[in-house]
C-alpha cells in the first residue's frame, strides 16, 4: 500500500534516537500509526511536520513485509500556531483529542469526524477566545456525527412540537424526546428544560466557527452536561474518569 494525503497529526513519540512514530487522522482511513525513519534528523523529507496538533501533508507506504507503515516524507500545510501559543486552548483542545481518539478506534463514521476535528483546530486557532464549555460542546458534537443525532422537535409518542415545552423527557437508549403525557415508564431518561432541549437543537446544525464562543447560562450547563454524558455513555460506551475517556 502506498498513498499520499493531507492528515491531522495526533501525537508523536521517539523510539530511537533519530526515529518517530506518528499517530495521526486519515480522511480515508481513520486513526493510524506510521514510522518516520529518521525523522528527528531529517530537515528535508520532514521539516516543520513532526509536531502534533498540525495538518501534514504525509506520503507513506508499507514496509517490506506489509507490517507496518513508514512515513517518506511530509510537508506541513497548518501548523495551527494561534491554538499552540495559548495554554488555555491548548488544554481544551488536549480534551478534545483525548475523547477523538477514544471515539475513533475504527473506521466508522471517519469521514464526518476528521472533517469536524479539522474545522475545530481552525475555529480554534483563528478565535481570540473561546469558551470554557467549549469541550464538552465538541463532544456532543462528535457523538452526533457518528449518527447519533437526537431529534428534540417532536414527541416520539404524540407528534407534538416540543419547542416551548415546560419540559422533555429524553429516552437515551431509543434516542427519542417525549412529551410529559407520553414519557416512558422506564428506562433511562434524561431531562430537559426549554433553554437546554433548545441549545443542543442548535447545536446539531451549528458549526465550530459558531459554538466555539457560546457560553450558556449555569441551568442550561447542567441541563447539557447530563444530555452529553448520558447519551456518551450508552451510544459510545464510554466514561469519563478526570480528564480521561474509557471503555465500561
Amino acid at each position: 500500500m502506498e498513498f499520499s494525503e493531507k492528515v491531522i497529526v495526533l501525537k508523536i513519540g521517539v523510539f530511537r534516537e533519530a526515529d518517530c512514530w506518528v499517530r495521526f487522522m486519515s480522511p480515508s482511513r481513520g486513526v493510524m500509526t506510521g514510522f518516520a525513519f529518521g525523522g528527528k534528523r531529517s530537515r528535508r523529507r520532514f521539516a516543520g511536520c513532526l509536531d502534533p496538533l498540525s495538518q501534514v501533508l504525509f506520503h507513506a507506504r508499507t514496509g517490506r513485509k506489509g507490517d507496518y507503515l513508514c512515513l517518506e516524507e511530509g510537508t506541513l500545510c497548518n501548523r495551527f500556531a494561534g491554538l499552540k501559543k495559548d495554554l488555555k486552548k491548548l488544554g481544551m483542545v488536549s480534551n478534545c483529542l483525548r475523547f477523538f481518539e477514544a471515539v475513533h478506534a475504527g473506521t466508522e463514521g471517519i469521514g464526518s469526524a476528521h472533517d469536524l476535528l479539522l474545522e475545530t483546530l481552525l475555529a480554534v486557532d483563528g478565535s481570540e477566545e473561546i469558551s470554557d464549555f467549549f469541550p464538552l460542546l465538541f463532544r456532543a458534537k462528535l457523538t452526533f456525527s457518528q449518527g447519533y443525532a437526537p431529534n428534540l422537535s417532536w414527541c416520539a409518542g404524540c407528534g407534538i412540537p416540543l419547542a416551548g415545552r415546560e419540559r422533555i423527557f429524553f429516552q437515551v437508549q431509543d434516542g427519542t424526546a417525549h412529551c410529559r403525557r407520553c414519557r416512558p415508564g422506564s428506562g433511562w431518561s434524561v431531562t430537559l428544560d426549554p433553554g437546554a432541549s433548545a441549545f443542543l437543537t442548535r447545536l446539531a446544525l451549528a458549526e465550530p466557527d459558531d459554538w466555539v464562543h457560546w457560553a450558556p447560562s449555569g441551568d442550561i450547563r447542567e441541563g447539557c452536561s447530563r444530555f452529553v454524558d448520558a447519551f456518551v455513555q450508552c451510544h459510545l460506551d464510554l466514561v469519563c474518569e478526570g480528564n480521561r475517556f474509557f471503555r465500561r
